[in-house]
């Protein structure tokens, strides 16, 4: 999971849109972003139903002060042994939803915004840029990888 969302993370429309907040938000300097490799104390781990709902989506993402770093700790998805592996709100949505989330906010934190009230709020406006401007070209780079998933769990034998 977490290489997929490294790999997602790198999409051009995922970095043109990191580009454009950066300048929106007069942030100075290169900042490096990590996806931190399971398990991380900073991971949730996650259940699906029988169903193939995941039950709680949040990821976790940690702000330096003292570096231009971001870290997300992507959370840990185990299905239970009755689920099948599917996903209630798909891959894709799990992608944008938590990942893409998760980096905004800490790049508002990095800004100077420390408010988490406000930071939440500002991450949900940010989120509907994204999707409403990158969204497209989201979709087509991440359709390759989502295949390319499927196969390696149809290779575990989870599909």
């Amino acid at each position: 999971m977490t290489e997929l969302i490294y790999r997602a993370l790198t999409l051009d429309s995922v970095y043109n849109f990191i580009k454009d907040l950066v300048q929106r938000l007069s942030i100075k300097g290169e900042i490096e972003i990590r996806v931190m490799r399971l398990p991380s104390y900073k991971s949730r781990i996650i259940g699906i139903t029988n169903k193939g709902r995941i039950v709680d989506i949040q990821l976790h993402g940690r702000s330096w002060k003292d570096k231009n770093l971001i870290d997300i700790f992507p959370n840990c998805l185990f299905p239970n042994k009755f689920s099948r592996p599917c996903w209630g709100i798909g891959l894709r949505g799990f992608i944008l939803n938590a990942s893409i989330q998760a980096l905004i906010h800490e790049f508002l934190h990095k800004s100077g915004i420390y408010d988490e009230t406000q930071v939440r709020e500002t991450t949900k406006e940010y989120y509907k840029i994204f999707r409403h401007k990158y969204l497209e070209q989201f979709d087509k780079e991440i359709t390759p990888l989502l295949r390319e998933w499927k196969r390696f769990e149809k290779s575990l034998g989870l599909r």
